[in-house]
Parts: C-alpha cells; sequence; structure tokens
C-alpha cells in the first residue's frame, strides 16, 4: 500500500496517508532546547496490525537525530517500539515501563 508519512504543523508530529485518507498519527511536542515528547499515536483499525506505529516513530526518530534531541514517550504504542528498537536507543532519554 502507498502510505505518505507528512510533517504536522509546526513540527508537532507525523501524518501517515494512504490515498487520501488519514490511516495514523504520532503526535509530540519540545520541551528544552534538546528533548521531545511522544503524546499520543493513533492508528486506525484496518492498519492496527501492521508496522505503521514502528514506520511513524522511525520519522520521530529521524526527526529527533538531525534536531539533536533526545526522545521521551508518553505513549505506550510508542513505548512498545522503543522497547522491542534497541537501535533507536541513541535518541531514547528514558525507558519507561507501563
Amino acid at each position: 500500500k502507498d502510505i505518505e508519512f507528512n510533517e504536522q504543523q509546526n513540527s508537532q508530529g507525523f501524518i501517515a496517508n494512504c490515498h487520501g485518507q488519514q490511516i495514523g498519527e504520532i503526535n509530540m511536542f519540545f520541551v528544552g532546547v534538546d528533548r521531545l515528547v511522544i503524546e499520543s499515536t493513533y492508528i486506525v483499525d484496518e492498519y492496527k496490525n501492521t508496522n505503521l506505529c514502528l514506520e511513524l516513530v522511525r520519522h520521530v526518530v529521524a526527526f529527533a537525530r538531525a534536531k539533536h534531541r533526545k526522545i521521551i514517550s508518553m505513549c505506550p504504542m510508542a513505548q512498545s517500539v522503543f522497547n522491542e528498537h534497541p537501535e533507536f536507543d541513541d535518541v531514547r532519554l528514558i525507558r519507561v515501563a507501563f
């Protein structure tokens, strides 16, 4: 499926669209000059058992690396992605268990 990922206005996250329909989003906000917080992730039911959450987190990780920020995840879905992907540990500020 052709999925497009677009940065939200004011860098508040990323939106996933497929054929013009929004299928997922990840929302974040900045804390200070060197951190960002993943606040929430939403994925429509049809895409829940895909790697869409992983792809959304990948976009936030790439953004964080480019901006030299560390990530704190308050979102359980995103947190589980971090727990399964140690390659993101370089931008992960703290490990939180849910």
